[in-house]
């Protein structure tokens, strides 16, 4: 479904050898929106087929999710919602709550994180594969079919495009409410100690058994050029890592990111890497991909305004290294 790639979280297991009252631990995994999802619950029922049925009810779940939010299915919903501009258009809940937090999320940072991109997208796709920077008019024209603003939400649950030629794209936000809502069922199942990994971005609930907390890591270059791997404890929180440091593709001797920066309609060349903690995956992958858009300079008077969000950022600029971090951002980290 998605294209949108994240560098990966390392998820840190404990195997506990437990007493009789003991919760059990399972662990699966499922191939969709583009990627291997794992799944990792505790459970005081010691029931085989009760936590295969469970698993299925949250692949399932998925699976919806990625019918109605993909734009690799012709006959999704958020596709047929791209082809309809200037009219009302009645969506699903889940679209429709996605498409507001988008907004919410656009406007909270200034425009960086934009659904709107997709002629952009499509754009340097191709631009990446044929190994050709799009000509400036090209951009332009992307451009004037994007923009969060021509989204419009006239009622509930209904939704209009102001602008022709639209195309959505969640690819920066939808595998994190998607690990939401798994994380949401769960809990509707009586499952308050889950892991959701959405092929890098990870979202957990309660801690594992005799734990205060999921244990996980994350790699970046120190400004010596050395590969550092960080610990962080996380519990009813998400994290995501984004930036340009590890995807991209290299045209006339300079690095493009798949990640789009909707103000000038390029690709991202900043050679930046960004993890950001967050309450719900949703916020963690969306702001991981307009933090690596503003940058330390911009984006740190972001993080500083918005409640709950912690970060962490690299610009591994050649001869001008810079690391940043929120003051919050350091309980999380784990020392050993």
């Amino acid at each position: 479904m998605y294209i949108t790639c994240r560098i990966p979280i390392v998820i840190l297991f404990v195997v506990f050898h437990s007493l009789s009252m003991a919760q059990t631990r399972y662990e699966y995994t499922h191939q969709q929106m583009g990627t291997q999802i794992g799944l990792v619950f505790y459970d005081n029922n010691r029931d085989m087929a009760r936590a295969d049925s469970i698993a299925q009810l949250v692949f399932n779940r998925i699976d919806a999710l990625n019918n109605t939010l993909s734009n690799y299915l012709p006959q999704s919903e958020i596709n047929k919602l791209s082809s309809s501009s200037n009219i009302k258009v009645s969506v699903s809940d889940d679209l429709f709550r996605l498409l507001q937090i988008s907004g919410d999320f656009s406007s909270d940072t200034y425009g960086a994180f934009d659904i709107t991109l997709g002629p952009l997208i499509e754009l340097w796709k191709e631009a990446r594969k044929n190994r050709q920077v799009p000509a400036t008019t090209e951009i332009r024209t992307a451009q004037q079919r994007t923009g969060y603003a021509n989204l419009e939400f006239p009622m509930v649950n209904v939704v209009r495009l102001t602008q022709e030629g639209m195309q959505l794209d969640v690819g920066g936000i939808g595998k994190g409410f998607a690990a939401d809502e798994a994380i949401s069922l769960l809990k509707r199942h009586g499952i308050n100690a889950a892991l959701v990994d959405m092929g890098g971005d990870v979202t957990v609930s309660g801690a594992p058994p005799n734990k205060e907390f999921w244990t996980l890591g994350f790699s970046y270059y120190d400004k010596n050029g050395k590969e550092v791997f960080q610990k962080i404890k996380l519990k009813n929180q998400a994290v995501a890592t984004s930036g340009d440091l590890f995807q991209y593709a290299v045209i006339d001797g300079k690095r493009y990111s798949h990640i789009i920066n909707p103000k000038n309609g390029m690709a991202l060349s900043n050679n930046i890497q960004v993890s950001v903690v967050a309450p719900n995956g949703a916020m963690a992958d969306a702001y991981a991909s307009a933090l690596s858009v503003l940058g330390i300079g911009e984006g740190r008077k972001i993080v500083e305004e918005t409640a709950d969000l912690e970060v962490f950022m690299v610009e591994d600029v050649p001869g001008s290294y810079q690391q940043w971090n929120s003051s919050g951002f350091l309980k999380y980290i784990v020392v050993d």
